[in-house]
């Protein structure tokens, strides 16, 4: 709810701007006229009171995020005090009476709804999600029910449930003539509290716990509905951060940063000055500005590989015939039911120790359970004959191959260039081996940052898996990170010398090499059946 001399203020501009009244020139008005300015003003004061909808104006970053209203899923994920709240809770408004602006350009609901909104607990759902919809923190002080972006001429007051001061749920009158419902919730609440409705629209204020996410989208199955999420990436690049920074299908989202919105508010109105920017700025944590001021997922909390910029390149930016003394390796990650067995081709320049993840495969399900079948990826002519390394577990029978015999077995009845040995880490100066999976993170992670790890832009799932790949207090390194176990495989072979230079032969001329290698050449002749040539 907004105060009355801020309401006076907007309430001035608003009839000035609508009778064609320069503000500056209000003095010079005849007493006549500046009556009837003055008795305008208080009218739409009031009006706006229990109507802030009609009134309301965003930003240019809130246009853009009502402009993305074909996605299903959509995000805005900003710097701390840009709006974003008040964005998703007008349109939140909008939907639930069916009343748009003129400007409106995003997704209509033409029938009443049933929407969610959710926060993280009660008390930040009352403060902020139900004090920007009805305009109150505690819903025992009805004369404020309907500031709020909901027009109190649009609630059905009796309708209304609370406990205490929270709102729990309440009808909204719409323009078609039914009745939308809105409700509330809390990401404590327990996931099996939100089963058994349907729902036309759920809204999330900051990040959601993943379950709670995954059950309320699937309220939205049957009604093809809509989700809008806005957050500050406080909790860094996972779960539904993720989702939307990777922009994966269906997930559309805008960035806003502090440099996006200007001080002043479309009303004129000081919002977010220069001077209150730079005391933030000192304020926040050094981990957290960038999240806080740019909207970008905070890093150092965790996150393993913390990189903004990831040494990505396409398919064709190197011809590795080409490069003297380029080498490489094959690196297989194995996995059962639950994970992937993922094979990795990776390049190597040990002159420059320079790597390139050039490919990885991601094998699952009917082929991944008869390693027979993924076998063939490795008999290609372009890759047959590369060295491959297998993790220990890769020796154990029938672990993976359904039969008495190991995947190791396996790959040499193929006549594959196993490596005879499981991959581990490189001896320490005491000459002991480990498998010790932080010593390999680590490598790759230095390797990251300085660039010379190189990661073709088609390894989607590795680059997934790396920007969401965090280590908990304890230690333990987070799931999935197959695509990542396969890469880290690949180079510990390249650190301990069993990559192998590449022949620069073509398929065809490896073929033939292969052939004569079976094929028995005619042994010379004797000397004493050699005829002489005086020449």
């Amino acid at each position: 709810m907004l105060d009355n001399s801020v309401l006076m203020r907007r309430a001035l501009r608003w009839a000035c701007e609508t009778s064609g009244v320069a503000t500056d020139n209000i003095h010079q008005l005849p007493n006549e006229a500046l009556q009837k300015l003055q008795e305008l003003t208080e009218a739409v004061s009031e009006d706006m009171r229990y109507n802030a909808l009609k009134y309301f104006r965003p930003f240019d970053h809130q246009r853009r995020f009502f402009e993305t209203g074909a996605s299903d899923r959509r995000g805005i994920l900003a710097a701390n005090r840009i709006g974003k709240t008040v964005s998703t809770c007008y349109e939140t408004a909008m939907h639930l009476t069916g009343i748009y602006p003129d400007w409106w350009t995003g997704h209509r609901f033409d029938t009443a709804i049933t929407a969610m909104v959710a926060g993280e607990g009660w008390s930040q759902v009352a403060m902020v999600l139900q004090n920007e919809l009805l305009g109150t923190q505690d819903v025992k002080m009805v004369d404020n029910l309907g500031t709020g972006a909901i027009p109190r001429s649009c609630l059905v007051l009796e309708t209304m449930r609370g406990d205490g001061a929270n709102a729990m749920g309440v009808e909204v009158l719409h323009r078609s003539g039914g009745r939308s419902y809105l409700v509330f919730a809390n990401y404590t609440q327990e996931v099996r509290q939100m089963q058994g409705f349907k729902l036309n629209l759920a809204v999330f204020d900051e990040q959601p716990p993943d379950d709670f996410f995954s059950e309320i989208v699937t309220r939205t199955a049957t009604t093809q509905g809509k989700i809008l999420c806005s957050f500050t990436p406080l909790k860094g690049l996972n779960g539904l951060v993720s989702k939307f920074w990777n922009r994966e299908e269906g997930y559309d989202f805008i960035r806003v940063a502090w440099d996006d919105v200007p001080e002043y508010d479309p009303w004129g109105e000081a919002f977010l000055l220069k001077s209150t920017r730079a005391q933030l700025e000192r304020d926040y944590l050094p981990h957290e500005r960038e999240a806080r001021i740019a909207g970008r997922p905070v890093m150092g909390q965790g996150a393993v590989f913390q990189l903004r910029t990831w040494p990505t390149y396409t398919t064709g930016a190197y011809n590795f015939r080409e490069i003297p003394g380029i080498q490489r390796v094959i690196a297989l990650d194995l996995g059962l039911v639950n994970d992937r067995t993922v094979i990795t081709l990776m390049y190597w320049h040990p002159h420059e120790r320079e790597a390139w993840l050039h490919r990885q495969i991601c094998v699952t399900g009917l082929e991944e359970a008869n390693p027979t079948n993924y076998i063939n990826h490795l008999l290609r002519p372009e890759v047959f004959g590369t060295p491959i390394v297998l993790p220990a577990d890769a020796g154990t029978a029938g672990r993976y191959t359904m039969s008495a015999l190991s995947i190791r077995e396996l790959f040499e009845q193929y006549e594959l260039n196993v490596v005879s040995k499981p991959i581990m880490n490189p001896p320490d100066a005491q000459g002991r081996t480990t498998n010790h999976k932080a010593y390999g993170i680590n490598v790759m992670r230095q390797w990251l940052e300085a660039g010379t790890l190189h990661i073709n832009e088609n390894c989607v799932d590795f680059l997934r898996e790396a920007q969401n790949y965090y280590v908990d207090p304890q230690g333990r390194f987070s799931d999935p990170d197959d695509t990542i176990d396969s890469c880290r495989y690949a180079v510990m072979a390249c650190l301990q010398g069993i990559a192998e230079p590449w022949d620069n032969r073509t398929p065809r001329e490896r073929m033939a090499a292969q052939r004569e290698r079976y094929v028995s050449r005619p042994e010379p002749a004797a000397a004493w059946k050699k005829t002489f040539d005086p020449g």
